[in-house]
């Protein structure tokens, strides 16, 4: 089968003002589309303001944040970025606590004392003693019963006394004794029976020595 194609007319051809016509009409059209359309939908840019009554301009402007977001995070660190964000915070320097003091406990004196007196005798013993001393004490008799006179003296010069207690025919006799001054702070015992007594002292405290005065 052979095919025959028909050539066309000088009639039908389109004459040059034609061709020239529909070529500024396609470059105005593109014109028209390029700066309505792509511009607003790819760059965000809408000179015209038809992008944004489209809608485009906002793509264009979604469009261009992400490529932009894109590039920041594919763009390489520098070593001064690297080196601000792995920085150490600077140890806080150790204060040394200071020890706490450690106060000696005076060592506690203990004394006990025995002795018998025999009809009309007296007998003192006393602690030698710092002012506010404390001292603790207990006596008593075994076959009879005391005079005794509780006091203290100052040390020779100073001429100072105080009684504590007193007690007339006594089988015992304990408490507490803070010396109100520097001196001697302890016991008169009598004997005012007609046959011997015997008594037992025991003491505890803050005190310098027991000391038989008489």
């Amino acid at each position: 089968m052979v095919f025959h194609s028909q050539t066309p007319s000088p009639e039908d051809l389109p004459t040059s003002k034609q061709l020239i016509r529909s070529t500024l009409v396609a470059i105005l059209v593109a014109i028209v589309v390029l700066v309505g359309a792509v511009l607003p939908a790819e760059y965000g840019v809408d000179p015209t303001g038809i992008g944004s009554l489209l809608g485009l301009k906002k793509m264009g402007k979604i469009k261009v944040n992400l490529e932009q977001e894109e590039i920041a995070h594919s763009r390489p660190v520098s070593q001064s970025e690297i080196n601000t964000q792995q920085t150490v915070p600077t140890p806080m320097p150790l204060v040394a606590r200071p020890e706490p003091k450690r106060v000696k406990k005076k060592p506690i004196k203990r004394d006990v004392v025995e002795h018998t007196l025999a009809p009309g005798e007296a007998i003192e013993f006393k602690l030698e003693m710092k002012q506010d001393a404390v001292a603790q004490y207990k006596w008593s008799t075994t076959n009879g019963k005391l005079n005794h006179d509780t006091h203290g003296d100052g040390y020779r010069g100073t001429k100072q006394f105080i009684s504590y207690k007193k007690g007339r025919m006594v089988t015992s006799d304990e408490g507490e004794m803070k010396a109100a001054f520097d001196g001697y702070h302890g016991w008169f015992w009598r004997n005012r029976d007609d046959k011997p007594v015997s008594f037992r002292l025991e003491t505890s405290g803050d005190y310098i020595a027991l000391k038989r005065i008489m």
